[in-house]
């Protein structure tokens, strides 16, 4: 199969091309149509913050519920309750009740709003109501209620966006640091080929891949709740998965065309061979992201969706455009040949295996092998030692809760955050729900049963302030806003959920045959760290027996698919580590952009997990089948080993270089959460292709011998036997001219016999 769809689009170059722009066109004309959609909202089925949230639709209000505008004057600016002040907020206020979605605007100074102005006067909020929800307040909608309000800045007074309106104003472009991450790519692949056409290919690949798959998932926003992490993690995958695939397929259709195939041929038998691969490396990441579906949350879903979508495209592309323009450039793209000099005491052809390890840069990774070979138990111990040093951070690693305050201090949300803040308290910008749904009907805020609530709230350690009781339009929900008394992220917030949870409403609400539940940001976050901590094993369980059954099925090795899945676990673990040092305890944190120590949310170790165990995959197969090759003719595993890494370690290296730096580029994003995964995914991608593939995985089989390929004879004949690198049929031998037909030879000269 693979063979026919490259040859058939190699056969159709020109067609296959037009068909992916035509694609791409399409999926850009209905995102500029529709616009892309992201949200932020977490639900968690069967959560106590959820049990809440459903109650809570039991009161009219707007969509997107009230929105804070920030109005701030310096210590030596006017009161914001002097008399200009409140013209100028006024006058404000109606300008932004004129603006398209806004229904309601609250200002400080009515009776519903008072508890909205600092004590000092010069800090204070509108509350903006609009028509529609989180998902769809767009930065252009923040922008025109920051219009609106130019009375006020006009009157000297600073108005900052918080809460959704801040999140999208801060919602940046990740274009530079994709440019950049090309650049990079560009830069490798030209110091490998040196040749601008041969470096450009595998970056046509990855934009036309990457452009089509963003756009599918800015259109999937608009089925459900696709978070902004989602796009900027499928563009880090998708960018660097496109070059790193189509590298691979490059450097085999350059080696066919070296050896003399035909543009067509070696298209197709690149398909059938490395095309294969891709798609078995491809489908490793895809299996492995799919076990996200075990921790039953809709956010893990999209967040596993994203990048699934990214990495299908890319194969996609590796398997029909890529053939395409190896058709079209033709024999462009071929190496560069070498003339020996004739003079040269050497000057005899090397042998095939010696020639293909000096064309792959294998030398250097030759002699790390024998090096390897000669002393397996120093270069095993000393690796885990060294991935020892830099997991032992992650012992402690915790889930938190990121805030305003862990943003970048040139955003909106980091300045309204912080004059929120410092103006009442860091509570008000993680205020809590308690919801109680009453069997009967109240008969007010004084109702026994609601009063009983309010003062237990009250009297509760960790709370600032509690809201009067609202009343749903039936009498049978009640509702109070709590303020804690510390930051939305404080590990004391969580504590103050689990008192309320597990001390204050169940004695509050004991014999009434009702119960309340605790609701809101930091709620939320806490229900979903839980969630994700008990799910934590299953799914690194289920990711584990997922990458030794593929191994098995690729390599027939019970060992082998053993070894490899554990050794996996060395990259993630030191990634984790470095992610553990560098934010949760903030180390070098000004060097990355950030002011200090920043909590790490559940879900990304989890997503990193998955992601790097399927991305392993990829270089794990890719050095398991040059092993296996030589080891199958041979018998020789200690020499098999040595010519497996040299043969690929050039390869894998500038493949994880070019994927390193497309990972690090995201650096320059000011989201935590995009650092996050830059620093922990170029982090495993360094570690696994340089120390676990260059060293312990060549230890660990030289030690192990001919167990590498123990396979019981029952395993044997019971799994489907699958050649994941090989072609749908051998390669056509090679043409070779026939010699000229040898001259005849010259008549001798005629001789001439003198008589003496």
């Amino acid at each position: 199969m693979f063979v026919s769809v490259g040859r058939w689009c190699a056969r159709r170059p020109k067609r296959t091309i037009a068909a992916w722009l035509l694609l791409l066109l399409a999926l850009g004309a209905a995102v500029a149509l529709c616009g892309r959609v992201t949200s932020e909202a977490v639900s968690i089925p069967g959560s106590d913050s959820q049990a809440a949230a459903d109650a809570a639709r039991a009161f009219p209000g707007s969509a997107s519920g009230k929105q804070p505008l920030v109005l701030h004057t310096g210590a030596d600016g006017a009161d914001l309750t002097s008399a200009g002040a409140r013209d100028a907020v006024a006058a404000a206020a109606r300008n932004i009740a004129g603006v398209d979605h806004v229904v309601a605007v609250t200002t400080p100074y009515e009776g519903a709003g008072r508890a909205a102005m600092s004590a000092d006067g010069h800090t204070a909020f509108l509350s903006v109501e609009l028509d529609v929800t989180d998902r769809d307040i767009t930065p252009e909608v923040t922008r025109r209620i920051v219009d609106a309000a130019r009375p006020a800045e006009a009157a000297g007074i600073e108005v900052t966006p918080g809460g959704s309106l801040a999140a999208a104003a801060d919602k940046g472009s990740t274009r530079h640091s994709e440019i950049i991450g090309l650049l990079a790519a560009l830069a490798i692949l030209w110091f490998g080929f040196r040749s601008a056409v041969a470096a450009t290919v595998p970056l046509i690949a990855a934009v036309v891949g990457l452009g089509v798959s963003l756009s599918v998932v800015g259109l999937l926003g608009h089925l459900m709740d696709m978070p902004s992490a989602g796009s900027t993690i499928a563009a880090m995958i998708g960018l660097g998965v496109g070059v790193d695939y189509s590298l691979f397929c490059l450097t085999r259709f350059r080696e066919l065309l070296g050896d003399g195939a035909s543009v067509e041929d070696a298209a197709a038998l690149t398909t059938a061979a490395s095309g294969k691969a891709v798609a078995f490396a491809g489908c490793a990441v895809v299996a492995a992201l799919a076990s996200l579906a075990l921790g039953g949350l809709p956010l893990l879903h999209a967040l596993a969706l994203a990048p699934g979508i990214a990495v299908l495209v890319a194969v996609a592309a590796t398997l029909t455009l890529l053939p395409a323009l190896f058709a079209l450039l033709g024999r462009s793209l071929a190496p560069t040949p070498t003339i020996p000099d004739p003079t040269a005491p050497d000057a005899a052809a090397p042998d095939a295996e010696v020639r293909d390890q000096v064309a792959a840069g294998g030398a250097g990774w030759r002699r790390v092998a024998e090096r390897v070979a000669r002393q397996p138990w120093r270069h095993l111990i000393g690796a885990l030692l060294l991935v020892a040093v830099l997991a032992a951070p992650a012992v402690g690693l915790t889930f938190g809760q990121l805030d305003g305050g862990d943003k970048v201090s040139s955003t909106a949300s980091r300045t309204a955050y912080d004059r929120l803040a410092s103006a009442f308290g860091p509570g008000v910008n993680g205020p809590l729900q308690v919801t109680n749904a009453l069997p009967d009907p109240a008969s007010g805020p004084t109702d026994p049963r609601v009063a009983k609530v309010t003062d237990a709230l009250t009297d509760t350690s960790g709370v600032a302030a509690v809201g009067p009781p609202q009343l749903s339009p039936d009498g049978r929900t009640a509702r109070w806003q709590v303020t804690p008394t510390t930051a939305p992220g404080d590990p004391e917030t969580a504590r103050l959920v689990h008192r309320l949870r597990e001390t204050t409403l169940p004695a509050a609400t004991a014999g009434t045959g009702h119960g309340a539940h605790v609701s809101g940001a930091p709620a939320a976050q806490l229900d979903l760290n839980d969630r994700l901590s008990r799910r934590m094993p299953a799914i690194i369980a289920f990711v584990l027996v997922i990458a030794a059954l593929l191994l098995l099925l690729a390599f027939r090795s019970v060992v082998v698919a053993a070894t490899a899945a554990v050794l996996n676990l060395v990259s993630v673990a030191a990634a984790y580590g470095v992610l553990t040092a560098l934010f949760q305890q903030g180390l070098g944190a000004g060097a990355l952009g950030l002011d200090g120590p920043v909590p790490i949310p559940g879900y990304v170790p989890l997503l990193m997990f998955a992601v790097l165990f399927g991305l392993s995959m990829d270089y794990e197969v890719f050095l398991l089948s040059a092993v296996r090759e030589p080891y199958l003719k041979s018998g020789d595993h200690c020499g098999s080993v040595i010519t497996g890494l040299a043969r690929t370690g050039g390869i894998i290296t500038s493949a994880a270089l070019i994927m390193v730096c497309v990972f690090l580029s995201y650096l320059l994003s000011d989201d935590p959460v995009v650092k996050m995964f830059g620093i922990g995914l170029a982090t495993a991608v360094a570690l696994d292709a340089t120390l676990v593939r260059g060293l312990l995985v060549p230890a660990a089989m030289i030690l192990l011998g001919k167990a590498n390929w123990w396979l019981p004879g029952w395993l044997d004949r019971a799994l489907p036997r699958i050649d994941i690198e090989g072609g749908d049929h051998e390669p056509p031998p090679r043409t070779v001219p026939a010699p000229a037909p040898e001259a005849a030879p010259a008549p001798a000269p005629p001789v001439t016999v003198r008589k003496t």
